[in-house]
């Protein structure tokens, strides 16, 4: 820094120093408790960030920590990056989930490390983190999408876009939330910005300003701070205006989707992004969900949450494609209780055995007249069970914001059902770790004894509910990304799932992967 830039910065903020509120202060103070840990975070996050990390010396300084060698290989095993195998090693979590984003991982675990310092109001700071890491990762994604040359730059300004507030929310915690209340009522950047000045002294983003020039911050985050305008609703024209569309634009959407918003708030921000960044409406809704997606499983490796998330990310004239699968008319149950030992019976020839070609067409015919998703997985499911002889048959499917989430959405051939749909949902990482790794195959899994998967791979209440033996399982998928699961077995009638059966269900599940492809437009 030259000393003319370094007499300017002094100047800047020592004109800020005496209208502030006395409360903040301190924060221009050398000896105030808050800044040298922010400073320090704030220089490690642009450490990795910057172009002096590289694979090699990245994977090392992960290698020497734990905590972060398991959140890092945490999420590079997760849905949301879809590997196809464990991923075991830091070096194969680098190659596989890329540089960009292992810097990002790193840089978000500094920062998670600072909530030691703050004993008191770790839910407020917590959550404020959270956010700030989820509309990273949307900047990031977005960024990489519309092949922005920097995406780790996007995600470093919106990691550290809320420096500000973390030193306010330290120093003053009552003037945070009345800054986020006018913040809320106020429309226009101008009206906001003077009604803060009113209540602080100076606008929340000059203060912000003036702490990233005292801890020599990138010259792009400041000027970050110097224009708090309203985002145009058109597409962006110069790289600055992409940057900072970009970052702020994320930062606004994961805000509306994280306040008790309408949904209008919520569509004018994705409107925003959509048109600043010129991308077409089916590609645009696919990265909002990607992003929603890896920006939970990042919090979720660090340990975070956040309250209140809006499931809005589908546009809203389309109908959630896992909610309205079709049921097929009541089926005459074999039990009359939850728990009921299952014993051997004759059962008539499944007519895929007694009339192959004829069943086929059938089924065949089935897909072709399904219009959507719901209709073809309905169509699936029923055939498994009336044409393919598979006593029981499950279908659970992703949730569409967060991969890690199975849901369970319709069971044939148990009663009552609402058991086994609560056991065969869950958390995939947490509960379900053995469906977790069929998710990441392409073909299906013939589990002759399902006793030998059990030990902490399965959730207790599948294992009770179910009371599985043999089974097929299998991965649903819409070109590479998975979708769901269908469990299917012949426990009822006492019968294991023999090799003739895995022939059997690959026919019905070839053609039902066609379906799904055909209907997303994939061949």
């Amino acid at each position: 820094m030259t000393s003319s830039n370094a007499a300017t910065e002094s100047s800047f903020i020592d004109s800020i120093r005496p209208r502030l509120h006395e409360k903040l202060r301190p924060l221009f103070d050398e000896s105030s408790r808050c800044l040298p840990i922010l400073e320090s975070t704030c220089q490690q996050i642009l450490n990795h960030m910057g172009p002096q990390s590289n694979a090699v010396n990245l994977a090392q300084v992960i290698s020497r920590d734990h905590g972060l060698t398991c959140k890092v290989l945490q999420v590079a095993n997760s849905i949301a990056y879809s590997p196809q195998q464990t991923i075991v090693s830091v070096p194969h979590a680098v190659s596989w989930l890329g540089l960009d984003t292992v810097r990002s991982l790193v840089a978000a675990a500094h920062l998670v490390e600072q909530l030691q310092h703050w004993p008191v109001r770790q839910h407020e700071f917590r959550t404020m983190i959270a956010k700030s890491l989820v509309s990273a990762t949307y900047a990031s994604e977005l960024g990489t999408a519309i092949g922005y040359p920097q995406p780790g730059q996007l995600f470093t300004g919106a990691l550290l876009y809320s420096i500000g507030d973390l030193a306010i929310a330290y120093l003053a915690p009552d003037l945070l939330l009345a800054l986020q209340a006018i913040s809320k009522k106020s429309k226009r950047p101008s009206e906001c910005a003077l009604q803060e000045a009113r209540l602080i002294g100076v606008p929340r983003l000059t203060l912000a300003q003036a702490l990233a020039h005292m801890w020599n911050l990138p010259d792009d985050l400041i000027e970050l701070f110097r224009h708090p305008e309203e985002l145009p609703m058109e597409h962006w024209q110069s790289g600055f205006q992409t940057y900072r569309g970009i970052v702020v634009g994320s930062i606004q959407l994961i805000e509306a989707l994280t306040a008790p918003a309408s949904r209008t708030a919520i569509e004018e921000a994705k409107r925003t992004l959509q048109l600043g960044s010129g991308l077409s409406s089916g590609p645009f809704t696919d990265l909002m969900i990607r992003a929603m997606d890896r920006g939970r499983q990042l919090i979720g490796s660090m340990g975070l949450t956040i309250d209140s998330f809006h499931e809005a990310m589908s546009p809203s004239n389309e109908q959630d494609t896992t909610e309205s699968i079709p049921h097929p008319p009541p089926i005459k149950p074999t039990v009359g209780k939850e728990q009921t030992v299952f014993t051997p019976r004759e059962e008539p020839a499944a007519p895929i055995r007694t009339k192959p070609l004829e069943t086929l067409q059938a089924f065949q015919d089935s897909l072709q007249a399904a219009k959507d998703l719901n209709g073809l997985l309905g169509t699936f499911v029923q055939s498994l069970h009336r044409d393919a002889g598979f006593d029981r048959v499950g279908l659970a499917l992703l949730n569409q914001n967060n991969c890690d989430l199975l849901a369970a959405r319709l069971v044939l051939g148990v009663t009552p059902p609402a058991p086994y749909l609560r056991s065969l949902s869950g958390s995939l990482s947490r509960e379900h770790p053995f469906f977790l790794k069929v998710l990441k195959r392409v073909d299906p899994l013939l589990v002759p004894n399902f006793f030998d998967q059990m030990a902490g791979t399965l959730k207790q209440d599948f294992i009770e509910v179910w009371r599985p033996t043999s089974a097929i399982v299998a991965p649903l998928r819409v070109g590479a990304k998975p979708i769901g699961l269908i469990y299917c077995d012949r426990v009822t009638t006492g019968q294991p799932v023999l090799s003739e059966d895995y022939q059997v269900f690959q026919l019905f599940f070839a053609q039902t992967t066609l379906g799904l492809n055909r209907l997303a437009g994939i061949r």
